[in-house]
């Protein structure tokens, strides 16, 4: 009986000995980085995946966003100057980690000049792009805006007045919009004058009213 069992043992020795060991391969993750993202998620957390296994890239599913920026794609550099993938792309796993960082393209925004009632002239014109955060001149009423009765009083963000005034010259950073600039416009002041007109005494009235233009005047006695 014991001879018997050590037969077998033995058998079985050999039998594993004959069927080499396979390596298991290696598992290493890839992990989606949201880079700077101002509101949604990153697709899936951590993914572990087998050295040499081919990886589907996940899209924005998860909605991310960034102001002033839109989502093109994923990229293994946070600055966007690695590998750029998007959603349904494929690689090999390689044998270290990999992140894929959120690639962001800059938004174009733009400054317009409104005349705001203007009867002649035109609107300087600002051909340029800016991306968030890009610093903006204000030009001068380069074109000529004119408006009877008013003198030009400069920019602002409101056609009421009511916003952020500038003059020309001025610099600010532009937010995550266009922006408009309208003309201001400040009333002129009028005045009427009595003369006597040769009278050998007594005296004209006088009239130290400021008339804006369409203003009533009440002649005097």
């Amino acid at each position: 009986m014991k001879r018997r069992l050590l037969a077998l043992m033995l058998s079985m020795i050999l039998a594993v000995s004959m069927f080499p060991a396979v390596a298991l391969a290696d598992a290493y993750h890839v992990i989606y980085d949201a880079n700077n993202a101002t509101g949604g998620d990153v697709p899936s957390g951590p993914v572990s995946v087998e050295e040499g296994s081919m990886v589907t890239v996940l899209g924005n599913s998860g909605m991310l966003e960034r102001t002033g920026y839109i989502f093109s794609g994923w990229n293994t550099s946070a600055d966007g100057n690695g590998t750029t993938y998007v959603e349904n792309d494929e690689f090999k796993m390689p044998g270290s980690d990999v992140t894929l960082y959120a690639k962001w393209t800059a938004l174009n925004y733009h400054v317009t000049y409104d005349g705001n009632g203007a009867q002649s002239g035109s609107a300087p014109e600002d051909t340029n792009d800016y991306n968030i955060g890009g610093e903006v001149t204000v030009l001068g009423n380069i074109g000529g805006l004119a408006l009877e009765g008013y003198a030009f009083a400069g920019w602002n963000t409101r056609r009421d007045g009511s916003g952020t005034p500038y003059a020309a010259g001025e610099k600010f950073n532009i937010g995550g919009a266009d922006v408009t600039l309208y003309a201001q416009w400040t009333a002129l002041n009028y005045h009427v004058t009595y003369d006597g007109n040769g009278a050998q005494s007594g005296s004209a009235p006088e009239d130290t009213n400021d008339y804006n233009i369409g203003g009533e005047v009440t002649v005097l006695g």
